[in-house]
């Protein structure tokens, strides 16, 4: 019977050799940097777009007034009502979608950097909604701290869009508590039956979610870096 020849392993000095590139290749941000700034540009076009059909509009009903009609047609204002809420609320959820990969993408770098086994980010004791499983994950073995507002700014963004999805802006669910945080948000309006979102607020968001996701791209940089320190003094 023919002997399988048996392949040669890769040397100790080899195998921590690959282990550090495949660590300094992956210490890059969780989201590529042109989503962000791209979508600063897309969130300023859609504004201008928006003030230019508002205008527009608010043009076309004050030349019907001018000239003496006294129920000017205004569909056009209510169509671009509708449009900018719809913007805006796809904004908004799209900008949790971003909060929500860079959490995933972190978790995933910190398990590939530390050989933790995928299972730990599903224990019981993790068992909460996906943002706060993440949250806890990153603490609890990488070590990541961020101050408070960092996280509750995000938090706050996220409780935004759930309404967003799961009410379609409706404010009726809303406790006291909950109208009086959210109605401390600048730019966000919930006095009525839904949700009024200005430009205002979607810049805050913006703004928020770009510092948060520094903050941890910053934070697993940092975990990477002490694990290739440690491997090289070895």
């Amino acid at each position: 019977m023919a002997m399988v020849k048996k392949e040669k392993e890769l040397p100790d000095s080899l195998k921590e050799l690959l282990k550090k590139e495949a660590l300094r290749q992956m210490s890059k941000d969780t989201l590529d940097v042109f989503e962000i700034e791209l979508f600063d540009w897309y969130v300023k076009e859609t504004d201008i777009l928006i003030n230019e059909m508002l205008s527009s509009e608010q043009t076309y009903v004050k030349e019907q007034v001018e000239l003496g009609d006294p129920e000017p047609n205004d569909s056009g204002l209510l169509a671009v009502e509708y449009y900018t809420k719809r913007i805006r609320y796809s904004h908004i959820i799209y900008l949790v979608s971003l909060l929500e990969r860079c959490l995933e993408e972190a978790c995933s770098m910190l398990i590939s950097t530390l050989d933790l086994d995928v299972k730990l980010l599903n224990p019981i004791e993790l068992k909460d909604s996906k943002w706060n499983k993440r949250r806890k994950f990153l603490e609890r073995y990488g070590s990541v701290k961020l101050a408070n507002n960092l996280w509750a700014e995000p938090e706050m963004l996220i409780r935004v869009r759930n309404y967003l999805v799961h009410e379609n802006g409706s404010t009726a669910g809303l406790s006291d508590k909950g109208k009086k945080d959210l109605g401390e948000m600048p730019g966000l309006d919930i006095k009525g039956l839904e949700f009024r979102i200005e430009a205002e607020y979607i810049k805050h968001a913006f703004k928020s979610v770009r510092t948060f996701v520094r903050a941890i791209d910053k934070e697993i940089g940092a975990v990477i870096g002490r694990v290739i320190g440690q491997s090289e003094e070895t």
